[in-house]
């Protein structure tokens, strides 16, 4: 029988970020709570039976926010799906991030989800992380001895694994609008409320029509958000004609494997890996 009842737990609601953190690294066995739409469904299956939960909804620091200063936009840990789906500051300079929100699932969802909680539960089929991973995001952190600023190339490790450190958090984004080029996110699902089981974001700086640079994320390529480094490094210099963009294409899953479950087997998977690639560039060429 599937149990849909979580196991007894303790509950802490803090108001600083100082709080939350000094609870997560002395409480044993806890976890933080943002939106809950990935903890709380784990736990009421009991693939999850943390004996702390750390509530991150009081916290004032990390509050929903998005701001544009000195070139660059932040985005705060707490902020929903739907607030940056309906943000016209990530439509005008970052509007890969912006689609990947609204194809989150279903509005009650993005109503909860919080882009913090999205990044830290380490899903590569999650739509966030490869968006953010095409526009070379800073991740902001806070732990119990410093705060950090990482690149996403370097946060994830695993499948369901980050860099955080014990009783660290999340607690925003930077996105450098220098960074911001010609930008598109596609993904293929069954349904438009069930996970991906492909994505791919691309971020591709055109000058007179040529390459200059370009950053190609997949999603559920791997146990983590990849990066396309063999097509990115072709695409330099070049036009995005028909020839660049099949070769880009196939060049971007190579070496990729996949994995294989009840939705699609690792070879198709890849084939689709291919066709959003394709059909991002397409769509960023303006063609």
């Amino acid at each position: 029988m599937i149990v849909l009842r979580p196991r007894a737990f303790y509950f802490y609601a803090p108001k600083t970020l100082e709080e939350a953190v000094n609870l997560l690294y002395t409480k044993e066995d806890s976890k933080a709570l943002a939106g809950g739409q990935s903890l709380i469904p784990m736990m009421k299956l009991r693939i999850l039976n943390p004996k702390n939960i750390v509530s991150l909804s009081k916290v004032a620091e990390i509050q929903p926010k998005i701001t544009k200063k000195d070139g660059e936009v932040y985005v705060s840990a707490l902020t929903t799906h739907d607030q940056i789906s309906r943000s016209d500051i990530l439509l005008s300079y970052f509007p890969a991030l912006n689609v990947a929100a609204k194809e989150i699932a279903d509005q009650q969802i993005r109503n909860r989800g919080t882009i913090g909680g999205n990044v830290s539960h380490g899903d590569p089929s999650a739509n966030l992380p490869i968006a953010l991973l095409a526009l070379d995001a800073k991740i902001h952190t806070k732990g119990p001895k410093l705060s950090r600023t990482l690149s996403i190339d370097e946060f994830y490790k695993d499948l369901f694994l980050t860099a955080l450190e014990p009783g660290e958090l999340v607690t925003g984004f930077s996105l450098s609008v220098q960074k911001a080029g010609k930008q598109a996110f596609m993904k293929v699902t069954k349904t438009a409320t069930t996970w991906p089981i492909v994505s791919v974001a691309v971020n591709v700086f055109l000058k007179e029509g040529v390459v200059e640079s370009a950053r190609i994320a997949l999603g559920v390529a791997g146990p983590t958000p990849l990066r396309a480094k063999k097509a990115e490094e072709y695409l330099k210099g070049k036009t995005l004609d028909d020839e660049t963009i099949l070769k880009a294409s196939q060049l971007s899953i190579e070496g990729v494997r996949p994995p294989e479950d009840v939705n699609a087997s690792s070879d198709y998977r890849k084939h689709l890996l291919s066709v959003l690639v394709k059909r991002c560039l397409k769509q960023v060429s303006g063609r």
